[in-house]
């Protein structure tokens, strides 16, 4: 995934942008790691790791919501 598109996550696992996927499983993802970060400022790369495996994991689920993402503003 290129730096855009890591930023504009960022930005969403942060609170300060919106997104809503169509795939319940990437936005249980989104949640779980809001909480993590609210928890603990400084888990952004673990996070970030986290959403990599995942989007890894479902290619189909990376092309249509990293898309979605990427045209996000901020």
């Amino acid at each position: 995934m290129d730096e855009a598109v890591k930023e504009k996550i960022q930005l969403v696992l942060l609170g300060k942008v919106k997104y809503r996927s169509s795939n319940l499983a990437f936005n249980m993802l989104i949640s779980k790691m809001q909480k993590k970060l609210k928890e603990d400022p400084s888990c952004m790369d673990s996070c970030m790791a986290e959403m990599d495996k995942f989007l890894g994991k479902y290619p189909i689920v990376a092309k249509v919501d990293l898309a979605n993402i990427a045209a996000l503003k901020k």
